[in-house]
């Protein structure tokens, strides 16, 4: 499998990217293609949190067919695979609980770990900016970006807002929750003024995370949680807005490997910020939401079955793209030096861990074992995870993982949200309520190398060296290694 490739978004800043996204709304093209294009662009160019809330305006209209897919994947892969194909998304629980419940297409086992997290709500505090102990810091902000000054009585609707935890979604690797701030349909709209195209509003407010912290029963320490992302979820129904008391911010998290969440009941306390218009610019925060809440990790840290671990032996010769980084002392990579070498695979292996949650099949792979005469940056080479471009092509070297049921290609695998400690991560759409008629799964992972880069003849043996990530590639791809993944 042969593509070439050149990349033209790297070098554009955030406000360069909105525009181009904002035009490709209004270009004469297939919605899906457009999507497509959407989900490369931002994954290149924005910042992980930037994107995060990008995603979240984009995918809600798609997130229920999204679920629909997952549900008949194990029993039509054909018919996935072309919807799959034409939407160029796939299943992860960020965008389940991205999407409103109201317009979900319900899976039973992530629905029950809902369930499971029974949340319950504490106390909760509203402030607005001129009460804050930085409340100065905040007034300079506004005056250096030309904002007219806080107004309080233009804010004063905030004080009334009432914070309700909706439903936590833990299953031992993935923390999300959603939180209701209800408040007059009038604000609804305000709300909505930044992800609703051509909605009139006299005032532009936004909401998002600031901060979140959790303590346990007996234990005073307070243990902090970092945000992977958040924002909003996006009202698009016209009707559904006209009539609706409160707006869902969705807010997810990284859990540390080495620090699981302990079982029992845990109380989290959030500050949310709000500010007016986007709230991805801290400098225009008007009024901050401190809010406890508890749920319970009991069922969350129970899995549906034991992990699975498997070891793949890899064999045969291939082309393996390296890359070697020259890196300054406080790890900031200052040049890459990048080869394509001949090598032989034989007494290479994969580690192979496997994980059955209630949001879907998890998988992680490494390499763990290799010949004497394998450098890291080989292992590296080898064990990068890969994905096709919204062309359907691969434009980097690295190893990307096909989803087979029953003999059937369905989808490219999605990247888990978690990594749990592994360069390689997938999350397959499989469910215990599947596992039973699933029948056979299959991953086969696929490894691209760099026949050319940036003008050099990488199979002759030619080195690039740079420091831009603007690049021309050509590739090619070739079967890694197929296995089986045990069911239950």
């Amino acid at each position: 499998m042969r593509n070439e490739f050149t990349a033209i978004f790297a070098t554009l800043d955030v406000e360069q990217t909105d525009a181009l996204l904002a035009g490709l709304d209004s270009l004469p093209v297939e919605a899906a293609v457009m999507r497509r294009i959407r989900r490369g662009v931002e994954k290149t160019t924005l910042p992980k949190r930037r994107r995060r809330k990008t995603a979240l305006r984009i995918l809600a209209p798609i997130a229920a067919c999204l679920l629909a897919i997952a549900l008949v994947f194990t029993c039509f892969p054909q018919a996935a695979q072309a919807v799959a194909s034409f939407l160029g998304f796939n299943y992860t629980p960020s965008r389940y609980m991205g999407e409103l419940p109201s317009s979900r297409t319900p899976v039973p086992s992530v629905d029950e770990a809902i369930a499971a997290a029974a949340p319950a709500d504490g106390d909760y505090t509203i402030t607005l900016l001129p009460e804050w102990d930085d409340a100065q810091a905040y007034v300079a902000y506004r005056e250096q970006l030309g904002l007219e000054p806080f107004v309080e009585d233009d804010w004063a609707w905030l004080r009334d807002i009432r914070p309700e935890i909706a439903e936590v979604l833990y299953d031992g690797s993935t923390l999300i929750w959603n939180t209701n701030l209800y408040t007059t349909n009038e604000h609804v709209q305000s709300f909505m003024n930044g992800y609703v195209p051509g909605l009139e509003t006299d005032q532009s407010a936004d909401a998002m995370l600031e901060t979140a912290t959790y303590t346990v029963e007996g234990d005073p320490t307070v243990y902090e949680l970092v945000s992977s992302g958040g924002g909003l979820t996006p009202i698009f129904d016209d009707e559904e807005r006209a009539s609706a008391d409160h707006v869902v911010l969705y807010s997810d998290f990284y859990l540390p490997d080495d620090q699981p969440l302990p079982d029992g009941l845990l109380t989290i306390t959030q500050t949310i910020r709000i500010t007016e218009d986007d709230a991805m610019s801290a400098a225009t925060s008007v009024a901050r939401i401190t809010h406890t809440f508890t749920f319970d990790t009991t069922a969350g840290n129970t899995q549906s079955a034991e992990p699975a671990d498997l070891t793949i032996p890899l064999s045969g010769e291939t082309y393996l793209s390296v890359t070697h980084k020259e890196t300054a002392d406080d790890g900031r990579v200052l040049s890459y030096a990048i080869d394509t070498q001949k090598v032989s695979l034989d007494g290479v292996s994969l580690g192979v861990h496997v994980e059955y949650l209630a949001t879907g099949i998890h998988v992680y792979a490494r390499v763990e074992d290799a010949p004497d005469d394998w450098t890291l940056d080989m292992i590296d080479g080898l064990q990068t995870q890969n994905d096709r471009t919204t062309f359907d092509t691969f434009e980097v070297a690295g190893t990307c993982a096909d989803l087979y049921i029953n003999g059937e290609y369905v989808t490219e695998a999605s990247w888990a949200d978690d990594l749990d400690g592994y360069p390689l991560a997938y999350l397959l759409p499989v469910f215990p309520e599947d596992y039973a008629s699933a029948g056979e799964v299959k991953l086969q992972l696929m490894y691209s190398y760099y026949n050319t880069l940036n003008g050099t003849d990488q199979l002759a043996g030619e080195t690039f060296t740079g420091s831009e990530f603007t690049y021309n590639a050509e590739t090619e791809t070739i079967l890694l290694a197929e296995f089986s993944i045990p069911l239950p």
